[in-house]
């Protein structure tokens, strides 16, 4: 019995370190796809000072005339759906990573007592069959990722086309 449960901890741990975060948190994906479209990237503005830095860049691309490519730069860089998009990306990506990692055990311990005599009860639980479904629950979350890398692309264009009547870029300062 102390080898069966030796032997389920060790798989266990083998498993856990199955699933891990992407070095990039899928933002190459979107980047490139958006690329695809616009011929620029994207990047998520994951702190204060990269948020500032975006809003300079704005600055200075609006003080000379906008170009065609200067326009897009400008959208992509003040476009806060899109970086609600990066957010929501990294949200499926912990997603995936949590799919992709069996539950952890649950150890219980007990005594009775009576009779004159002590009995110590111990038990570990596994998830027997969150083990076996782990290879589909990771293809859901991996489509599940996917996805989301898909929709964080196609952000900034949605917008427009979901407006109606406006038709304008409402990500570009002015344009109300």
């Amino acid at each position: 019995m102390t080898r069966l449960t030796a032997v389920a901890a060790g798989s266990l741990l083998l498993l856990a370190g199955c699933a891990s975060f992407s070095p990039d948190g899928g933002f190459d994906r979107v980047s490139e796809l958006t690329k695809e479209r616009t011929g620029q990237g994207v990047a998520a503005q994951r702190t204060t000072a990269d948020t500032e830095a975006a809003q300079r860049r704005v600055a200075e691309l609006l003080e000379t005339p906008l170009t065609p490519d200067s326009a897009v730069a400008v959208a992509l860089l003040n476009n806060r759906g899109l970086q609600a998009g990066f957010r929501d990306l990294g949200m499926a990506e912990a997603d995936l990573v949590r799919a992709g990692r069996p539950r952890n055990p649950s150890f219980s311990f007990g005594r009775l007592g009576g009779g004159g005599g002590v009995e110590i009860e111990r038990a570990v639980l596994v998830d027997v069959l969150g083990l076996l479904a782990l290879p589909a629950t990771r293809e859901v979350g991996q489509r599940r990722f996917e996805q989301a890398q898909y929709q964080a692309a196609q952000t900034p264009w949605a917008w427009p086309r979901m407006s109606g009547a406006r038709t304008s870029m409402p990500w570009l300062p002015g344009s109300w």
